[in-house]
């Protein structure tokens, strides 16, 4: 394992499980807005993970769907629409009327978050949905990298997705960055964990806990690798994660997960 790029996210596994706030707080703010990310570092989390895509300008911005209506007041695609077009939406509201100020933020902002962690540094977990294209036909992992090389990010960002062959390009672009495959049970059910990691040259794994049980734990371990699941949400997955032996919660209300995991370990 490369050990450079790894280096804080390897120190912080030392305290497994990390604890990741997934899209940030967004049990109690809007997903993937500043206001979940702050309340994230409040609730003293190890990481942070939310979904990168582009603007039409070529612009790193902070949101899940391909398209705006779900989770802001805007309409259409998000990469039809320039950063600034983007930053004017409406991107709170739809969760409640207390975040109307809330908008779209972009990655290089976000990016500022490593210095106002735990001790001084949260991790940021960056994941690229799959279909992210850029305007220019600019490989979309070279901007990325370019953007957390200027940002020195490197050592405080892991860089995931369901599309495995990005990440072994940004392995490939520099192997400082930690780096994690999401399991996709539909193209990935025939290869263990391990299997696709060293294909994607990835140091992590990650997928639900519909997909996690001993063998793929001592599969990812066996072979040097860390993992995380996401989708828990109540104590008795936590309590399952714990006994799993896992890496890496990943929870959409991290205060509940830290709660349960000292009720665990107090037993």
């Amino acid at each position: 394992m490369a050990e450079l790029g790894q280096k804080t996210l390897l120190r912080l596994t030392d305290e497994k499980p990390l604890i990741i706030a997934h899209r940030g707080f967004s049990d109690e703010a809007p997903e993937n807005t500043m206001a979940a990310f702050h309340k994230a570092i409040s609730a003293k989390v190890h990481m942070i993970e939310f979904d990168v895509r582009l603007s039409a300008d070529n612009e790193f911005v902070i949101f899940h769907d391909r398209k705006l209506e779900r989770t802001s007041e805007g309409k259409g695609l998000v990469k039809r629409l320039a950063a600034e077009e983007l930053a004017r939406i409406d991107n709170g509201s739809w969760f409640s009327s207390r975040f109307s100020r809330e908008r779209i933020p972009l990655l290089r902002d976000v990016l500022t978050l490593t210095k106002h962690g735990t001790a001084g540094a949260i991790a940021l977990n960056i994941e690229i949905k799959p279909d992210v294209e850029s305007a220019n036909g600019t490989p979309v992992e070279a901007m990325l990298v370019e953007v957390l090389v200027k940002a020195r990010a490197l050592h405080h960002v892991m860089i995931t997705s369901f599309n495995h062959k990005m990440i072994k390009r940004v392995k490939h672009l520099n192997h400082e960055i930690a780096t994690g495959i999401i399991y996709n049970p539909i193209t990935n059910f025939r290869r263990s964990p391990s299997q696709l990691a060293a294909a994607a040259r990835a140091e992590f794994f990650i997928c639900s806990k519909y997909q996690v049980n001993h063998d793929v734990v001592n599969d990812v371990h066996e072979n040097g690798l860390k993992i995380f699941v996401y989708g828990i949400s109540s104590e008795r997955d936590t309590g399952r994660m714990l006994r799993l032996g896992v890496d890496g919660i990943i929870s959409n209300n991290p205060a509940l997960v830290k709660r349960a995991i000292e009720m665990y370990r107090n037993e």
